[in-house]
């Protein structure tokens, strides 16, 4: 039997091979993300000490738990940190913790379909649109989120 807390998915007699097959694939695809796909500003930004003390202290206050759905996550990654007010909209609240919440993935996908809802002109053009930004609330995010989670199910 495998318990609960364990990171690694097999068994004694197989755990070992885990890591061995799937670390460098992992790896490699995460290199190529960074290279061909991610925004190398938003990549510096979240490689900074700053915004990684703060990251944390958001998770620590939120006690590891989804500010949206309640969903504790007490594994390693499991936890993201979102701006409510996205940093390509506005960079002055990229570090406000008013600005910032903690999020499961499932609720995080569903915060970014939102975005790519209200800020998306078409399919790839951008747009900055501070009214618009400024107008959702965290409580209207979170039952836009809650919502479209409970539909889905």
């Amino acid at each position: 039997m495998i318990p609960y807390d364990q990171t690694n998915p097999y068994c004694e007699k197989h755990g070992q091979n885990y890591h061995e097959y799937q670390r460098p694939a992992r790896t490699i695809d995460q290199r190529h993300y960074n290279l061909t796909r991610r925004d190398q500003e938003a990549n510096q930004f979240y490689h900074t000490r700053a915004w990684r003390q703060l990251s944390l202290s958001v998770k620590r206050q939120a006690m590891m738990t989804c500010e949206c759905c309640g969903h504790t996550a007490l594994a390693k990654g499991k936890l993201l940190v979102d701006h409510i007010v996205p940093r390509r909209i506005d960079k002055r609240y990229q570090l406000d913790r008013d600005n910032l919440w903690a999020l499961c993935y499932s609720c995080h996908y569903w915060k970014t379909r939102l975005e790519t809802q209200i800020y998306l002109d078409g399919e790839t053009n951008f747009i900055t649109n501070l009214d618009t930004a400024t107008r959702w609330s965290r409580d209207a995010i979170r039952d836009w989120i809650i919502d479209k989670k409970n539909k889905s199910i």
